[in-house]
């Protein structure tokens, strides 16, 4: 599995030190950044625009739009494009108002596009016109907008059943969970499919983030033999 340090913070100091934190683990290359405006959730982040001057090495971002119209965000994040190492953009679609819209606008701008689906939002709100250009699926494993919660195991029946869907179809997009994960849910995730976690408080709370590092790619290693 993939992992990707998540950072959900209404502080540039601390995103720069999460930033640096990340820079500094053993098989990190990509970092989510949560994005919130208030309204999708009662909580509000940094917005892309606020980090077009920090280091980012030779990380890459993946913004995680929890806001109200994505599209409006996916503007701004076109305005910091050229200074910012931008792999891909998840949105969620409870707030959006035109997937296909969303979508072309993300991909025809060269970035990964991705659909972000909240802990009871069901699959079938993905329409089928964007199973064909989905890169990335997200989901959520709390509810959306806040770090430190606990996951949520009704999601695995969902996670099932994207798999199936994914492989019956051959379909091509990378199923990301995000939200919740720990140590004892990894084993769980890799049998099921799972190509990646985005991981927050179990991280950023360790006193060593690359003991986190290292369970995820051991727990890879041990499915694989």
């Amino acid at each position: 599995m993939n992992i990707y340090p998540a950072i959900l913070s209404d502080s540039i100091h601390e995103v720069e030190s999460q930033l640096e934190i990340a820079q500094s683990l053993d098989g990190v290359e990509v970092v989510q950044v949560d994005v919130l405006d208030g309204r999708f959730a009662d909580n509000l982040t940094v917005t892309p625009t606020d980090m077009v001057n920090l280091n980012l090495d030779s990380l890459q971002l993946d913004f995680h739009l929890m806001v109200e119209e994505p599209l409006d965000f996916v503007h701004e994040i076109l305005d910091c494009q050229s200074h910012l190492p931008i792999r891909g953009v998840i949105a969620h679609i409870e707030r959006m108002s035109n997937q296909q819209e969303y979508l072309n606008l993300v991909i025809d701008n060269k970035m990964k596009a991705g659909l972000s689906l909240d802990l009871y939002t069901p699959l079938e709100e993905i329409e089928e016109e964007s199973f064909n250009k989905i890169e990335l699926i997200q989901l959520m494993g709390v509810e959306a907008g806040f770090q430190d919660q606990q996951f949520q195991q009704s999601i695995y029946d969902k996670i099932q059943q994207l798999i199936n869907m994914k492989l019956s179809r051959s379909l091509d997009f990378e199923l990301i969970v995000d939200g919740g994960v720990k140590e004892e849910l990894l084993g769980k995730f890799s049998l099921l499919g799972v190509d990646s976690v985005a991981i927050g408080s179990w991280l950023w709370k360790n006193e060593n983030p690359q003991q986190v590092v290292d369970a995820v790619i051991n727990q890879e290693k041990a499915v694989t033999r």
